[in-house]
């Protein structure tokens, strides 16, 4: 049964590789050990997306992470999200973001933490994880060589009693309740994932605004129907409520130690995941919220629209 599965997926990440264009295909999926570990698939536009915990596989040579106290649950079906927004936003605008997949079930590789505790020593996992950091650092070289700057959104779900999006900027939720002026002092900017963003606005925009503001991606989702912490409606967690503010992926990607390309961690919640006509309405607004994302707030002069007929680019 276990190699039946493994082949079946493995047959379905060999489909999906695919859809990167034709002059591209030699740079997607990369194995590690012996199966098709980690997949990265180009892109051309200046958006860069990992899943790191969507993953199936459970191969013989890794076996169970041995961490005491570690999140070992699979954040299911963001893999089918993810890819579906790659496939929505090209058909919207012509354009593929990057997108970097771990393939191995969270059991044996949490790429959202250090080696240690991500791989538990294994030397096969070890290689998945460093294989899966290098992919995101390559495409950010690339948007930033490309574009001068860009966005990471590292893809996540929560199982939180409370259904909503959580978005993670590496402020804790005690550090949202926070009042907007004092957010906006130049510490809690330095050590955000945003930074970049932040700075580069000239003051158009404070941080809080760009956090939880009218135009925040908070607000973006909320007007779509997806309650978000932070946005205008629910700007910080209640004491006690849980909350994921942004983990390793998010802290090593973005450009709160410098850099070009900012990190926001997406969050979403079980129910719109686990329900086939909420995740695939999730999927398009999420790609039309990303590209009217990118467009407002990175590159107002671009073409990263809805063209309706937009061809490979």
């Amino acid at each position: 049964m276990m190699k039946l599965v493994k082949f079946l997926f493995l047959a379905f990440i060999l489909s999906i590789t695919q859809i990167v264009p034709a002059q591209r295909q030699s740079e997607a999926g990369v194995s590690a050990g012996d199966g098709s570990y980690i997949t990265y698939l180009p892109g051309n536009m200046p958006l860069v997306i990992s899943i790191p915990h969507g993953g199936y596989l459970l191969p013989d040579n890794i076996p169970e992470r041995s961490c005491t106290n570690c999140s070992k649950n699979q954040d299911v079906y963001t893999l089918e999200i993810g890819i579906g927004i790659r496939d929505t936003i090209h058909s919207l605008t012509g354009y593929y973001p990057y997108v970097i997949i771990n393939n191995l079930h969270r059991t044996r590789l949490d790429p959202n933490r250090n080696i240690e505790e991500a791989a538990a020593g294994n030397i096969y996992a070890e290689e998945a994880w460093h294989h899966f950091q290098d992919y995101i650092d390559s495409a950010a070289a690339d948007v930033t060589e490309k574009f001068g700057k860009g966005l990471y959104i590292d893809l996540h779900g929560h199982r939180h009693q409370i259904k909503r999006t959580e978005l993670g900027y590496l402020l804790s939720g005690d550090e949202l309740q926070f009042e907007d002026d004092m957010l906006d002092l130049g510490t809690f900017v330095e050590y955000s994932s945003i930074r970049n963003l932040v700075e580069t606005q000239s003051g158009t925009l404070s941080f809080s605004q760009l956090i939880r503001g009218p135009s925040s991606l908070g607000s973006m989702l909320s007007k779509m129907g997806y309650p978000t912490v932070p946005g205008p409606e629910i700007p910080f967690p209640a004491p006690g409520e849980p909350y994921f503010s942004g983990g390793y992926n998010t802290t090593r990607h973005g450009s709160s130690g410098g850099g070009t390309i900012d990190g926001i961690q997406i969050e979403l919640d079980l129910d719109v995941r686990t329900v086939q006509a909420k995740r695939e309405k999730l999927i398009t607004d999420l790609s039309r919220l990303l590209v009217e994302y990118l467009r407002f707030h990175y590159f107002p002069d671009s073409d990263f629209t809805e063209t309706g007929d937009a061809g490979n680019k």
